[in-house]
């Protein structure tokens, strides 16, 4: 997210090293000579020569780039809209007395007071949660014990809890912004597959070996048929193959994490010697200014 947000808003901080030395070095300059009288006239009276109009390539570079992002922005707005149409037009709200007990006690649990509908839908193939301002949990329908339903959907609680529709609408801003680079995609793509493992690492928070085996099983029972259907602006229960394998195995792995701390420190790493670059570049262009109209 930080890197995302540094890809978004290009602007650095400009910070002042003070503990690195400043070395100043002698610039030799030589003085410019008025090139006004050096030009021969290129026009003699009443002769005009039309020089041919050129267009800047930054304005083609400009031009190319907004057509990719309204390109990308309408592909996704279209995309999102279809898929919400058929999340309306095949939900159904869940009557279950059960399921929506179980959905109280776990609001209750984690202390979340807004209105969180739920619903079972024909054309998802996995669990997800849909909706920036009216957040409803969608089901597919497959049969789930009681125990299977409380797992899901405090996973899905917790995505609501950690604003995660939010952060997926930043990766999804940096995307746009940055259509034209294979990394943003990457990106996002391990962003995704990191929020669902970081979901489960704290909807399994204390969990013996046994309830962790019944979450994976859990999660492999209601994606079996892998994900049809799918838009950027809800929560990816089902990561492709590859990424339930590393679900699995994170699910499984006792250890204690510290990824997100090193990546943390990497990023602000960044930001700061970043600042610190653009602050020299702009001390030594400010010196040889200092230099050039001393001479």
């Amino acid at each position: 997210l930080v890197i995302a947000a540094g890809w978004i808003f290009p602007f650095r901080p400009r910070i002042e090293l003070s503990l690195l030395p400043a070395q100043m070095t002698d610039i030799p300059v030589t003085p410019v000579q008025p090139i006004i009288n050096a030009i021969p006239s290129m026009a003699d009276a009443g002769n005009v020569v039309n020089s041919p109009e050129t267009i800047p390539l930054w304005w083609v570079l400009a031009t190319i780039w907004i057509i990719g992002v309204v390109s990308v922005v309408l592909y996704h707005a279209l995309k999102h809209g279809h898929f919400m149409k058929l999340v309306h037009r095949w939900s159904e709200p869940v009557t279950d007395l059960e399921s929506l007990g179980i959905l109280d006690s776990l609001k209750s649990e984690l202390e979340i007071k807004t209105q969180i509908g739920l619903s079972v839908c024909q054309s998802i193939p996995s669990p997800m949660l849909v909706g920036f301002f009216r957040p409803t949990i969608l089901l597919p329908p497959v049969k789930m014990a009681d125990d299977e339903v409380s797992l899901i959907l405090k996973h899905e609680l917790i995505h609501f809890q950690r604003h995660d529709l939010w952060y997926k609408a930043v990766i999804l801003t940096a995307t746009v912004l940055h259509w034209f680079n294979p990394v943003v995609y990457i990106m996002a793509k391990a962003t995704t597959l990191q929020c669902e493992i970081s979901c489960d690492a704290l909807a399994l928070q204390g969990a013996d070996l046994q309830k962790r085996k019944q979450y994976g099983e859990a999660i492999i029972g209601v994606v079996r048929n892998g994900a049809k259907l799918r838009t950027a602006l809800s929560t990816n229960f089902y990561g492709g193959k590859k990424g339930m394998k590393n679900r699995i195995s994170s699910i499984m792995d006792t250890k204690r994490k510290k990824t997100g701390v090193a990546i943390l420190c990497l990023a602000l790493v960044g930001i700061i010697t970043t600042g610190a670059t653009f602050a020299a570049a702009a001390t030594d262009d400010s010196i040889a200014g200092v230099s050039i109209m001393a001479d």
